[in-house]
């Protein structure tokens, strides 16, 4: 099974104990009393670095483990390696020391949660959210000297802090050297959060094979290219791709399939290519291309089109063959 956390222990005598948080707390299955049984494993007089990038989690989770690092602390340090966001952050308020990068996050915000049910539920569910505030703001109130209402509004506000600034407001004891690569945050935690920074907000772009491969997958292997070229996320190519795959089957309706190519590959929106492809209809243009169908070029024909004009199948490139040809030419031997 799948962790989010890893814990060793040092074969070397006085050598450090490790503990891994890379991941979302709670997730895969994985939970807090699987993460304290191996805790405990650990020597009893072992110093501990604790190394965290997470985007948050489980906040019962994270305050179960709060406090049972907590009764380690003054053998913890910890270090902020990218993010320590939400839940994440409780964590590491358990070390006696906190390291972060200047180009690494700490994050903290109020505690929430979907309800479903009538007004009692929810009642119910907003005073469990505020005893849960409560909790956190007592941890946090510890740990930085700041009064209640100085973190209730930074809870308030979901407050992200710098290394620097981590440390000046009392959240951090020391900014080390950069971090190598700056945090990123995935699309799926970054719906959670409301004032996400711009260095983090920018999501990370496909691989270039994975853009090719879901291009060729689909039958619009020419696509590729422009996406590749535009750094284009998993989301966007996932967004063109289903854009392509209207464009097409507008195209075929309209009696004109040839010109869906260099709609596409022109980057035309499907509104875009609806006008075009009436106007060209009411004009009586003959077609972009001048072809009523568009073979041998990534895109697929449509099926009744399909051949070379002589009753043969028109050709056809693999590009997934393509890809992986080139991929075992270039692995070393």
């Amino acid at each position: 099974m799948k962790k989010w956390y890893s814990i060793q222990s040092s074969a070397q005598s006085g050598a450090p104990a490790k503990i891994s948080i890379h991941d979302e707390i709670g997730a895969w299955g994985v939970t807090a009393r699987d993460f304290i049984r191996d805790f405990d494993s650990l020597p009893q007089d072992s110093n501990i670095e604790l190394s965290v990038h997470s985007p948050g989690g489980s906040v019962f989770e994270a305050l179960a483990i709060y406090h049972v690092l907590n009764r380690a602390k003054d053998r913890i340090t910890a270090r902020v390696e990218g993010l320590a966001a939400s839940a994440a952050s409780l964590i590491v308020m358990a070390a006696s020391r906190i390291e972060m990068p200047e180009n690494a996050y700490l994050m903290i915000h109020n505690p929430w949660a979907v309800a479903i049910g009538d007004s009692e539920a929810m009642h119910a569910m907003a005073d469990m959210l505020d005893k849960v505030k409560g909790s956190l703001t007592a941890i946090y109130v510890r740990r930085t000297g700041k009064s209640d209402e100085e973190i209730g509004a930074l809870l308030d506000s979901e407050t992200w802090m710098t290394g620097a600034e981590a440390v000046a407001s009392g959240f951090a004891d020391a900014v080390i050297d950069a971090a190598p690569v700056s945090a990123k945050v995935s699309d799926a935690a970054r719906a959670h959060f409301l004032k996400l920074p711009q260095a983090l907000s920018a999501p990370e772009s496909m691989p270039a094979d994975e853009v090719a491969s879901a291009c060729a997958d689909a039958g619009f292997g020419k696509l590729a290219a422009s996406l590749i070229r535009a750094k284009a996320t998993s989301v966007a190519v996932t967004a063109r791709i289903g854009e392509a795959q209207e464009i097409v089957a507008l195209a075929k309706a309209a009696g004109r399939p040839g010109d869906a190519e260099p709609m596409i590959l022109n980057g035309l929106s499907v509104e875009a290519a609806r006008e075009k492809l009436i106007a060209a209809r009411a004009s009586g243009n003959p077609g972009v291309t001048g072809q009523n169908s568009v073979t041998n070029s990534g895109f697929e024909a449509p099926e009744e089109n399909q051949g070379d004009g002589d009753g043969k199948p028109a050709a056809s490139i693999n590009f997934r063959s393509i890809y992986s040809a080139r991929q075992a030419a270039n692995k070393p031997a």
